[in-house]
C-alpha cells in the first residue's frame, strides 16, 4: 500500500476554507471553472511570457551602454545572491500585499507558507476577489522585483539591480502565465469571481450572469 502523505494543518485549513467558499458559490447559482497549469507546464511557460520582457531589459541596458562600467565585482556577486535570496520571499510578500488590499480580512485573509518538500515559499489569499482585483497581487512582484528594479537598474547604472531585475522577471513567469490566463475574465460583464486553487497551480473561477 502507498504510503498517504501528511497534509499540514494549514493546509487542511486552506483546502476547507475553499470548500466552504465552493459551497457558498454554488448555493448562489455560480458556475465553476479550474484555470489550472502543471508545475512543469508553468515553468515552460515562463520562457515563452517572461522570457521575451528580460530580453527586452537586456537590449535596452546594452542599448544605453551601461555595461561600459563593467561587470560584477566578487563583492557585489556575493551580494548578489543574499539579495536574490531575500526576493524570493518578498516576492511572496508582495502577492500578499497586493491582494490585502481588496480583501475584508485584509492580512488575515493572507497565509504565506512554506513547501517544505522543494524548500518553496508560497502565498495563499483565502477570499474571493473580482479579475482586476487578482490581477493587481499576481502582477505585484513582476512589476516591483522585475520592471521597478530595471528601472532603478537603469538610473544609478548598476549591474547588481540589473541582474537581479532579469532573474525576478523569469521567476515572475508563473505569474506572467498565470496573469495571461486572467485576462479574458477581466472585462466579463458578468458576476465573475476568483478564488485560489488551494493545491495545484492557478485559481478557480466562479461566474453567473447578472
Amino acid at each position: 500500500m502507498a504510503k498517504e502523505r501528511k497534509i499540514s494543518p494549514e493546509k487542511q485549513r486552506i483546502a476547507a476554507n475553499y470548500e466552504a467558499q465552493k459551497r457558498q458559490f454554488f448555493a448562489e447559482g455560480y458556475e465553476e471553472k479550474e484555470e489550472v497549469i502543471s508545475i512543469l507546464k508553468a515553468n515552460l511557460m515562463a520562457f515563452v511570457t517572461a522570457g521575451p520582457i528580460a530580453i527586452l531589459e537586456i537590449a535596452v541596458w546594452i542599448l544605453v551602454g551601461i555595461p561600459e562600467k563593467g561587470l560584477l565585482s566578487l563583492n557585489s556577486a556575493s551580494w548578489f545572491w543574499v539579495f536574490f535570496i531575500a526576493s524570493i520571499f518578498i516576492h511572496e510578500l508582495l502577492h500578499g500585499v497586493g491582494w490585502s488590499i481588496f480583501t475584508k480580512g485584509k492580512w488575515k485573509s493572507i497565509h504565506i507558507g512554506m513547501m517544505w518538500k522543494t524548500l518553496t515559499p508560497y502565498c495563499h489569499c483565502k477570499e474571493p476577489l473580482k479579475p482586476r482585483e487578482y490581477l493587481v497581487g499576481a502582477a505585484m512582484p513582476f512589476l516591483v522585483l522585475g520592471i521597478g528594479l530595471f528601472a532603478a537598474a537603469l538610473a544609478a547604472g548598476s549591474s547588481l539591480l540589473f541582474l537581479l531585475s532579469i532573474v525576478n522577471v523569469l521567476c515572475a513567469g508563473g505569474d506572467t502565465t498565470l496573469i495571461c490566463m486572467l485576462f479574458s475574465y477581466l472585462n466579463r460583464k458578468d458576476n465573475c469571481y476568483i478564488l485560489d486553487h488551494p493545491t495545484k497551480c492557478g485559481f478557480v473561477t466562479f461566474s453567473k450572469s447578472s
